[in-house]
């Protein structure tokens, strides 16, 4: 091999590995800044979507609860509501486990707030729904106390799915901000 190859091969190397590096850098970084942005839009999408149907279940509920509707007429929106509870827990285990430290509450663990609500509402539903007055009483009792765990898990959620948002973006700003500094 000549001087004049082996010279041209340093400075293509030269020249070549730190842009490597660069694009390396730019792809990783930019992909975990990527996903980490799309977890935590996930999580208020879902915490969205969980809002509404639990905002919709509570004007069903609170009609039950002053007795603008009979128990009857809420079975099928609770079932619906349970079921789409399911779902929502099911989509916030995928987002928790990447968003979520470990022994930390997240979106799931408010979503199953929100189910055992829907349980109670149910219980009490079906209490209204037995003639006697000691059954009519318990049943009353236990739908206004799930409507207001309905309310405070409905907070939560939206709650937990703000943190989870903002964390992702702070940890998308420290990133960037490491990234930029040559760490």
């Amino acid at each position: 091999m000549s001087t004049d190859t082996l010279l041209r091969l340093a400075i293509f190397f030269a020249l070549g590995v730190p842009l490597v590096l660069i694009l390396w850098k730019v792809f990783v970084v930019g992909g975990e800044l990527r996903r980490d942005a799309q977890h935590g839009r996930a999580a208020v999408d879902l915490a969205r979507r969980a809002d509404m149907s639990l905002a919709e279940l509570s004007a069903v509920v609170d009609d039950l609860r002053r007795r603008k509707t009979g128990p009857e007429a809420s079975e099928a929106a609770l079932r619906a509501s349970a079921e789409a509870l399911q779902w929502y827990a099911n989509e916030a285990e995928v987002v928790d486990k990447e968003t979520v430290g470990p022994g930390a509450a997240g979106l799931s663990a408010e979503i199953e707030r929100a189910r055992r609500a829907v349980a109670l509402i149910e219980y009490g539903r079906e209490r209204m729904l037995d003639s006697t007055s000691d059954r009519l009483a318990e049943g009353e009792t236990s739908v206004k106390r799930g409507y207001l765990n309905l309310l405070h898990a409905r907070d939560s959620i939206r709650a937990r799915a703000d943190e989870i948002a903002a964390a992702s973006a702070d940890w998308a700003t420290r990133k960037r901000s490491e990234s930029g500094s040559g760490r």
